[in-house]
């Protein structure tokens, strides 16, 4: 089969192929791959252990497939659905019903992407979503590029260091420490696995990490948490948590696949940002290349497209935040609504509130600044991110609505305007949470606070002001 073929199955090509024939075209990918490696060592573009480390996955990529599978099995069990899946607009392929198809754990391989679906104890959705393995010639461009610049400089430090002392012994021991080009190539084959709330996420972090699996382990000081970095330090406000996960193969080697956990509604916002990163990319690669024959107005200009763009993301991934926390503060309502009042249970607290709805707020509310929480103000109707906001929760605008647009306003109130009755009072359900619980989000915020600068904290809470926007 033709490698260009390969590249455009998709999970419904599959459905009705017998694994002879699906292994047939992953080793067909797996002889392309292990050719343009063998080339690019010939080229002097890799060395040996760059060599050996990708032929690990290379040479039989159903078999690392495998054990990235039976991580997911160990850890959640079976999946109830495995739907095909496009990582460029987070959608999943549906039935004319408009139902998600569910295709099996026989398309589940390395050159389809898939998304397989769990739930947990809540019965809310896990998503695990399963992208292409790299080829081969990204790998190699990522070494080339990014981890191997690094090595040639300390290399040729040592070679200097060489040619001006003359010690061999202090060479070789300079080169045997310099961390190989490999030690941080981990996405080769990666995973996403999003979870609806924050403390679903750190739960299942937890779940991997104190695995008593023989099959994998995570060394917890690999261990890049966003969440627990500062708000001030966040300026893209891009959360996550990344972790690598060591397999163990068959044969005795260590193969790493890099695993994200990320909560699903602010996965949406990634989903959008990547173009805009991608573009950042080129351009950061255009000016590298170019500043020498560039004059100064035209390098200003393309810095100012860069900052720009990352201000979207930042605007973008915010909007995203404060969807998920209107998701929160939903939740709450109709906890309220649809158990307590019906059974006509008295509120615990003399301001209204319920301790579950309460504990519930403080433990999933992601504080979005250090600004003073007013309910009222921050989720009221005035506001177009807040009617944007819950458009997409209740699904009358799409999560790739573009907010950035000159006619978005104008959509965003004509959309609202058409809600029926009840969707407004459900709308004005989650403002009323907001102002009754507004004690409960003050003192998430101001926790927080306390902990991202502990000894400028009494500053920062003397220079909030009443507004949050």
């Amino acid at each position: 089969m033709d490698i260009n073929d390969i590249q455009n199955i998709e999970a419904k090509d599959l459905y009705n192929m017998t694994f002879e024939e699906i292994d047939e075209i992953q080793n067909a990918l797996n002889a392309h791959n292990l050719e343009y490696i063998e080339k690019a060592f010939q080229m002097h573009r890799i060395n040996c252990s760059e060599r050996d480390y990708l032929l690990e996955f290379f040479h039989d990529g159903m078999a690392v497939e495998r054990e990235v599978y039976r991580t997911l099995y160990e850890t959640f069990g079976q999946p109830e659905r495995t739907c095909s899946y496009d990582p460029t607009t987070g959608k999943v392929a549906t039935d004319k019903n408009g139902q998600k198809i569910n295709f099996g754990l026989k398309v589940v391989t390395p050159f389809v992407n898939t998304r397989l679906e769990y739930r947990d104890k809540n019965i809310n959705q896990i998503f695990v979503i399963m992208p292409k393995m790299k080829k081969a010639s990204r790998a190699i461009e990522k070494i080339e590029s990014e981890y191997g610049l690094e090595y040639r400089q300390k290399y040729n430090t040592a070679l200097d260091r060489l040619f001006e002392d003359e010690d061999r012994d202090t060479f070789c021991e300079a080169i045997q420490n310099i961390p190989q080009t490999t030690n941080d190539l981990h996405d080769i084959l990666r995973l996403t696995i999003t979870c609806k709330y924050l403390t679903d996420v750190q739960r299942i972090k937890r779940k991997l990490v104190e695995n008593k699996s023989s099959s994998f382990y995570i060394a917890p000081e690999e261990i890049r948490d966003r969440f627990s970095k500062p708000l001030s330090q966040n300026e893209k406000k891009y959360y996550d948590i990344k972790l690598i996960i060591h397999h163990k193969m068959p044969n005795g080697k260590i193969l790493d696949v890099e695993a994200q956990l990320k909560i699903d509604t602010l996965y949406q916002g990634d989903i959008l940002t990547h173009s805009i990163y991608e573009e950042i990319r080129e351009t950061e690669a255009m000016l590298s290349k170019k500043r020498a024959q560039m004059d100064s107005s035209e390098i200003r200009q393309q810095e100012a497209k860069i900052k720009i763009l990352n201000n979207r993301i930042a605007q973008i991934n915010k909007a995203f935040i404060h969807q998920y926390n209107m998701v929160v503060l939903d939740k709450a309502f109709r906890i309220e609504n649809d158990g307590y009042r019906p059974l006509r249970v008295p509120p615990e607290n003399t301001d209204g509130t319920y301790n579950r709805c309460r504990s519930f707020i403080s433990a999933e509310y992601m504080p979005e600044s250090y600004q003073v929480f007013n309910g009222s103000e921050d989720f009221s109707a005035n506001s177009d991110l807040n009617k944007l906001c819950y458009l997409r929760l209740i699904g009358k605008l799409p999560n790739d609505f573009d907010m950035f647009a000159d006619t978005a306003s104008k959509q965003i109130n004509y959309k609202f305007s058409r809600l029926s009755s009840a969707e407004i009072e459900r709308f004005n359900g989650i403002n009323e949470v907001a102002m009754r619980y507004e004690s409960v989000v003050r003192k998430k915020i101001n926790d927080r606070a306390k902990a991202d600068h502990p000894t400028a904290y009494v500053g920062l809470i003397a220079k909030k002001s009443g507004k949050s926007k």
